[in-house]
């Protein structure tokens, strides 16, 4: 029993082992989709800040292509009008603005951690370094321009700097308008126009690719997280297909058993199939103790033959019409008990006992002591014509009794026997064995009489 009960106890999955694993795999699953969380928006952050330094980038070459053309076109208006304004927005552009300066600063501190930000720098530099070696022509035509039409340019050193001792005074104004118009300028703005194409090309290029990289990751972080997502899934519903197995469809089987007052199957988690074996333990310890307190209600302490409750039960239950009634009485019982004492007297009623069960095994005989020296047989299921056998048993067993054995006293049986009638009661019927009984009393004792109506 024990061995059954700690097999019991082991089977099945333990809650507590189930719980540890649940929580630790919620735990997992948890700290792994808020990474993959962090990373889709540490990867979008990093989107945003490559999107912005490139918009930078192009910002700033637009910037210098813009702030050299601005140049440009102030001193060709300058050189073709001789208007100071123009050379006076020239030298805003180039000594306070510094457009193309800070430009170039900017590109220099963006961190692109990539190998096109070399070339794109070095690009910009280029295209800035050309334009400033365009600006010697540009002082050039501002001075010729100048002193061709008495313009003080006092306030602008740079262009006191080209010497024009060279250039005949009818010539100033076409040789001004040569150096900003003439092919040599416009070689270098192409050059300038070139640099800055190359490093737009280039910034490009590296948009192009990290946003085929970004994309790259960006997908691959949302498979991972769709594979989490479905891993999620599955152990949530296997969570609850396993709660469903261990706990609640054991649960709802052992409520109906309990209903029905039946044993619980051991299907379950570990701590269930603990309980449910608890359970059946103390059910089947129940059930002994009101089997032996039935068969104890039911059944004479000294013979172990059923007594007189045992005996009502059954009797009610019988069918008279095929039954004989067998009543036997102990004669001179009460001269054992005066002669031999109570110990001896019950040793006889023991044997009395013995030997009625013994020539009465059949299932469909039941023997009762009803009460001191007083027994009682009941065969079912019997013909009338089976009365002559049950008396010929009935004289055997006297036979039997009338020789002591070992300390045990002879003693004989008065006995009536009766067969049933489809008229009879319980009452009528007894009534037909006693007076047999009675007969039998009357007439010498120690044999066996038949009722006949």
């Amino acid at each position: 029993m024990d061995s059954n009960k700690n097999r019991s106890h082991s089977k099945g999955i333990s809650l507590k082992v189930l719980g540890i694993i649940t929580s630790i795999s919620a735990v997992l699953i948890s700290i792994t989709l808020v990474v993959s969380l962090w990373l889709i928006s540490y990867e979008n952050n990093v989107v945003t800040e490559a999107n912005n330094n490139y918009i930078a980038l192009k910002q700033a070459s637009n910037d210098i292509q813009k702030a050299s053309d601005d140049l440009t076109d102030y001193v060709r208006l300058f050189v073709g009008n001789a208007d100071e304004k123009y050379m006076a927005a020239y030298f805003k552009e180039a000594k306070e603005t510094k457009t193309r300066e800070k430009a170039l600063e900017k590109i220099h501190q963006l961190s692109l951690n990539t190998s096109k930000h070399e070339e794109i720098h070095s690009n910009i530099a280029a295209a800035v370094e050309e334009s400033n070696d365009l600006m010697n022509l540009e002082y050039y035509a501002m001075k010729l321009t100048c002193v061709d039409n008495g313009i003080s340019y006092e306030n602008y050193p740079e262009v006191g700097i080209p010497d024009i001792s060279a250039i005949a005074p009818e010539n100033r104004k076409t040789e001004a308008l040569n150096a900003v118009l003439g092919p040599t300028y416009i070689g270098k703005k192409d050059t300038i126009s070139y640099y800055i194409g190359l490093a737009i090309n280039a910034i490009d290029e590296l948009m192009h690719e990290n946003g085929v990289n970004a994309a790259n990751n960006l997908h691959r972080l949302i498979i991972f997280q769709t594979a989490i997502v479905i891993v999620n899934g599955i152990f949530v519903l296997s969570f609850i297909f396993i709660l469903f197995l261990y706990v609640v469809r054991p649960m709802n089987s052992a409520v109906n058993s309990i209903k029905s007052n039946e044993r619980i199957r051991v299907r379950g988690s570990r701590e269930f199939n603990y309980l449910v074996s608890t359970y059946n333990e103390v059910r089947l310890q129940n059930e002994k103790v009101k089997e032996k307190l039935v068969y104890e209600a039911e059944h004479d302490k000294l013979t172990s033959l059923y007594n007189r409750t045992g005996y009502v039960s059954l009797y009610r239950r019988a069918k008279l019409s095929t039954t004989i009634y067998v009543l036997l009485d102990a004669d001179g019982f009460k001269k054992i008990n005066d002669e031999y004492g109570h110990e001896v007297g019950d040793r006889v009623l023991v044997r009395i006992a013995e030997t009625l069960e013994r020539y009465f095994k059949d299932d469909s005989a039941y023997v009762f002591r009803l009460g001191g020296d007083e027994f009682a047989i009941l065969v079912e299921n019997a013909r009338p014509d089976e009365v002559q056998v049950i008396t010929e048993i009935c004289n055997k067993i006297n036979k039997e009794l009338s020789t002591p054995k070992g300390k045990i006293p002879p003693i004989t049986l008065s006995i009536g026997v009766a067969h049933g009638e489809d008229d009879d009661t319980t009452d009528s019927l007894f009534k037909k064995a006693d007076i047999a009984l009675y007969n039998v009393k009357h007439s010498g004792k120690s044999d066996v009489d038949i009722y006949h109506s």
